[in-house]
């Protein structure tokens, strides 16, 4: 479940970076998006995969997220 609330947020913000929704066409569509990567992320909860969106022209990278936060600290 958190999974799935995690990647509607992404799925949303590379929406607004591309212009459209996914598997829309729209004039004002300025990038596409090209597969996902799937990466591990660690919370309180537990692990979570993550399907985070890759974009063809340009980068994406989700906002508040950061491989420093995700790490563990050592303490």
């Amino acid at each position: 479940m958190l999974s799935r609330f995690i990647n509607t947020l992404m799925s949303a913000e590379a929406d607004t970076i591309c212009g459209a929704p996914y598997g829309e066409s729209s004039p004002e569509r300025v990038n596409s998006r090209n597969g996902y990567r799937h990466r591990d992320f660690d919370t309180r909860a537990g692990t979570v995969d993550v399907a985070i969106p890759k974009l063809r022209e340009g980068t994406y990278y989700p906002t508040g997220y950061s491989s420093a936060a995700a790490a563990p600290s050592g303490r």
